[in-house]
């Protein structure tokens, strides 16, 4: 039983550690895209609408950052005025992403603590686990992400229709979304992710 339960473990790292590498992957290529090259959509399917990613309130996705393949999906959601340069609902400026995870069988609900072990040797400073999403505050790392950004940032994952969903936001430097705020916005986006993506009855359930 021990051996199963640790095996079961390595597994689940495994794929945390997976899912976090191809969010920061996607994301380094995002940056790599021409200014101008932006689309404002309000939504994206992935895996034949099994996971529906949206933003929240006055949060688009950015339609050049959407990378489709076999390893994994990734989008880019910034604030709709950012994106169109057309004045809307202000809202903080943040990016969020997420990354999506092919579904190839039953997979469990990440845990904080393995999401906290996946990105030492950085300090997690706070991690949590509520309401299906387990969302971890990192210390460090931020700024090579975004230029000019806080190195603080907030790491969230999420189970949806089988698939294992990452989210991440990046602030400006000295942003409230590194604090407590950018906890409830990932909050936000997962419930947004959960109400735009029906229920598969041929989904795995999540184990508890």
């Amino acid at each position: 039983m021990s051996i199963w339960t640790s095996e079961q473990g390595r597994v689940r790292a495994l794929a945390v550690r997976t899912l976090l590498g191809l969010g920061m992957m996607a994301l380094a290529g995002c940056l790599a895209v021409p200014a101008g090259k932006s689309q404002a959509l309000s939504k994206v399917a992935f895996y034949d609408a099994e996971v529906v990613v949206t933003g929240p309130r006055g949060y688009c996705v950015d339609g050049a950052s959407l990378r489709r393949g076999a390893s994994g999906s990734f989008a880019l959601i910034a604030s709709c005025e950012s994106l169109t340069g057309t004045a809307g609902v202000y809202v903080e400026p943040a990016i969020l992403t997420v990354s999506v995870l092919p579904r190839t069988g039953p997979v469990q609900q990440p845990d904080a603590q393995t999401m906290a072990r996946a990105l030492a040797p950085a300090e997690v400073r706070r991690a949590e686990d509520r309401d299906g999403i387990s969302l971890v505050q990192v210390m460090q790392g931020g700024q090579e992400v975004l230029p000019g950004g806080d190195p603080v940032h907030w790491r969230a994952g999420m189970v949806i229709n089988g698939h294992l969903v990452g989210l991440a936001i990046y602030g400006p430097a000295g942003s409230v979304v590194t604090g407590p705020a950018g906890r409830e916005m990932l909050r936000d986006l997962g419930e947004a992710l959960r109400g735009a993506s029906p229920e598969q009855a041929s989904a795995p359930k999540a184990a508890s």
